[in-house]
């Protein structure tokens, strides 16, 4: 490697010419210059030596929306074509295959008809090779619309443009050799694109360059700043000035976009011309709490090419033939297609059944529609590796590779505030604050370490006037996110249960049915997860604080607002503790389509040491592990749910450790808090008819628990010490109906406790269920 390294250096500086008028330190070594130059030489030329080309072009996109137990997804479509591209005629595509999913999908066809399956077609246009390279599958390659300043859109500075001296620094790096099928082996050489500040209108990544001739073989990259649409966007910034979005819920704003990785790839077609091989982007969209990873992958098998050197042969060799004169389009195109088969032109044109029409939008479609969402022609979901396209191993290595790369310096202090309804997560109601209103200053800094973020946010409850800030200083890579953080906190005793976000608010505001146990915290902690682009499926947490209860302060809700003798039920009283340990959680969740098998692991250890004020020191283990699993039957419209999970802690685990089970996400039919134990086993059961959109179930839970702590509710309503009341629990069963929309993002349930204390007739509404 050494060796090729030097000779690629060695070629490098041949090709390299005096630099005059550049900023200083663009090139952190020679040959990164020579590069740039060859490539931005080869950029700023069209390239006219492919006068037309054939390709088998299969596509697949799909974007999901992200929830704490899973992504659902949304949308998914796979395509594949056939594209003739003509230099100087426009470019005829024959539709192969098309297959889509997304709510309402078996609706649309059943009012609009089979032609609404060509709706779905995704695949717009083809590769122009005179085009942008770079861009190539993700949008225009029209080198006049992209990556150009543009006061009035959005825009992204082109690394090989006139003036990106200015933007980036740029540097060589590995070889990339590439054997050809007659033994000869071309380089192309790494050049790291690094901006000179963190800039939404920059990219950071790498482009692979063949040296000699300057082409683009291989690229991958990022922005190197989050996008915010209200605030990249001129038009939306102007209007957000103006006001025009203040009636938009603080529950979808911000409008942000994080691009995780854009990778093209190329192939050396017949030793002469670099024609694409494969493109894949990965990205997520978010409306405030509305998360939607994006996901498109782009397969192009060449299958003939025609250059300029090609042209005499092909007269030589093709008959004369007569003249033909049409009298429309439509003829025209009809005549192709029938000359197409009778030479043999690739896949289904070789035989006349189907027939091909033209359709008038430039494409050839077969009279018989339906085949085309079987055709064998169709790439599986996106996630699967199939040929062609770039496999998921791949994929992680050049995130990787990306990740690899320098940060980019932060300009200025960028900083953001928001309070109240601005956000979702700063306004909640419960039984110990009441109406808390909390607010939030974040800001950007350089480190040596890379960019840093500083986020302050603070509460108060109008009931308990109790304040809670949390400070943090976070740095994210494409790897991981690192966050070190002090706090007083309020904190809910089951985290999953989302007791503090919005849904059990309205629930506790207008029904007077808060269903967490909350405590007080305030201490340091060390946390490392995954970007905040990717799912969180798995969270590491060191920690050291102090724990203190919190008793129920407000009794209103407007269910209850002419009852003056209805209370909120009591808070279950957290002891006086202060300990230090490490807390892991590991939930990989495996399937997004709800017409294939889905499973999801969840598991959770803790380990700490602690002291209580009056009493002796303490450690214990805690750990729990729940399997959860949605399986359609043969037939495609029924599915079957199971979930279990059994917990167990070990040593003097504090009151607020315990195992606490009741209400929709562990036992329905019950009340919150029903059963508190040390051990607990769970289960359920879930049968559901399934439509396009919605699904009805019918469904049972059982729960025990066991080694349950010496306290109980006393005759006014509050938790006093109790060993017989609590020294066992028989199983409580509970059985019930519900319906869901979106598998299960929003979810309905009546259900009815059969046995044991705490058993209740409950309606319950809340996101993200198993279906």
């Amino acid at each position: 490697m050494r060796v090729e390294r030097a000779v690629v250096v060695l070629l490098a500086l041949a090709l390299a010419g005096p630099a005059s008028g550049q900023e200083p330190g663009t090139y952190l070594d020679p040959a990164a210059a020579a590069l740039h130059a060859a490539a931005s030489d080869n950029w700023g030329g069209i390239d006219d030596a492919v006068v037309r080309y054939t390709a088998m072009v299969r596509q697949r996109i799909a974007a999901q929306l992200r929830t704490p137990l899973k992504d659902r997804t949304l949308y998914r479509n796979e395509s594949a074509a056939r594209v003739f591209w003509d230099r100087d005629h426009e470019t005829l595509t024959q539709v192969l295959g098309v297959r889509s999913r997304y709510p309402g999908r078996d609706i649309a066809i059943e009012e609009g008809g089979l032609e609404s399956i060509l709706d779905d077609f995704t695949i717009d246009g083809a590769f122009d090779p005179g085009g942008d390279r770079l861009v190539f599958g993700m949008g225009s390659n029209d080198r006049s619309d992209d990556f150009q300043p543009d006061d009035d859109d959005f825009w992204v500075a082109h690394p090989l443009a006139p003036g990106a001296d200015s933007l980036y620094r740029f540097r060589s790096g590995d070889t990339l050799v590439l054997s050809l099928p007659d033994g000869r082996e071309l380089r192309a050489v790494r050049l790291d694109v690094l901006p000179r500040v963190a800039d939404v209108h920059r990219m950071s990544g790498s482009l692979w360059i063949e040296p000699e001739s300057g082409a683009l073989v291989r690229a991958a990259y990022r922005l190197s700043e989050q996008f915010d649409a209200m605030r990249d966007v001129p038009d939306l910034r102007e209007e957000e000035e103006q006001g025009s979005f203040r009636y938009v819920p603080g529950i979808f704003k911000p409008w942000t976009f994080d691009m995780e990785v854009m990778a093209v790839d190329y192939a050396l077609w017949d030793f002469q011309v670099w024609l694409p091989r494969s493109a894949r982007f990965e990205g997520v969209v978010a409306a405030g709490v509305m998360k939607i990873p994006v996901s498109f992958d782009l397969s192009y098998g060449i299958e003939s090419v025609v250059l300029d050197d090609d042209l005499d042969d092909l007269a030589a060799a093709v008959p004369v033939m007569e003249e033909v004169h049409f009298q429309t389009r439509a003829e025209a195109m009809e005549y192709m297609a029938r000359l197409a088969r009778e030479q043999g032109v690739g896949g289904d044109l070789r035989t006349p059944d189907p027939e091909w029409v033209y359709d008038g939008d430039d494409r050839l479609v077969p009279r018989d529609l339906a085949r085309l969402e079987s055709s064998t022609d169709l790439p599986p979901p996106i996630g699967d590796d199939a040929a062609g396209f770039t496999s998921e191993r791949e994929l992680r290595g050049i995130i990787d590779d990306l990740a690899d790369l320098p940060a980019p310096p932060v300009e200025g202090l960028p900083w953001a505030a928001n309070w109240g309804l601005q956000r979702p997560d700063l306004v909640r109601y419960n039984r110990v604050e009441g109406p808390a209103v909390g607010g939030r200053v974040q800001l950007r800094v350089g480190s040596p370490f890379g960019p840093l973020s500083i986020e302050t946010t603070g509460f108060i409850g109008l009931s308990d006037l109790e304040p809670k800030v949390r400070l943090s200083i976070e740095r994210e890579s494409l790897r991981r996110r690192v966050a070190l953080g002090g706090y007083r906190e309020m904190r809910a005793l089951e985290p999953r249960a989302r007791h503090l976000e919005l849904g059990n608010s309205l629930n506790a505001l207008l029904f007077g049915r808060d269903d967490g146990e909350y405590m007080l915290a305030a201490g340091a902690d060390l946390v490392i997860a995954p970007p905040s682009a990717r799912r969180e499926s798995w969270r590491f947490r060191l920690f050291a604080e102090r724990h203190d209860p919190v008793e129920r302060e407000m009794n209103f809700s407007l269910a209850h607002a002419f009852d003056g003798d209805w209370r909120f039920r009591p808070v279950l009283p957290a002891e006086d503790v202060e300990e230090a340990g490490a807390e892991l959680r590991i939930s990989p969740w495996w399937g997004t389509d709800p017409l294939a098998p889905q499973m999801g692991l969840d598991l959770s250890g803790r380990a700490a040491w602690g002291r209580r004020p009056d009493g002796p020191d303490y450690d214990y283990l805690r750990g729990s592990a729940t399997l959860r699993a949605a399986v359609p039957l043969a037939s495609g419209r029924w599915r079957v749910g199971l979930e279990g999970g059994i917990g167990h802690i070990e040593g003097e685990a504090p009151l607020q450790q315990s195992w606490i089970l009741g209400g929709p996400t562990t036992l329905r039919g019950f009340d919150a808090t029903t059963t508190v134990g040390r051990r607990f086993v769970r289960g359920r059961a879930e049968l559901g008819r399934v439509f396009p959109a919605w699904t009805v179930t019918l469904f049972g839970d059982v729960a025990v628990t066991r080694d349950r702590p010496e306290w109980t509710l006393d005759g006014v309503g509050r938790w006093a010490p109790d060993p017989e009341a609590w020294s066992h629990d028989d199983p409580r069963w509970a059985m019930g109906v519900g319906a869901s929309l979106l598998d299960g993002l929003v979810r309905l349930d009546l259900s009815r406790g059969l046995t044991g204390p705490g058993r209740r007739t409950r309606l319950d509404l809340y996101l993200d269920a198993l279906f």
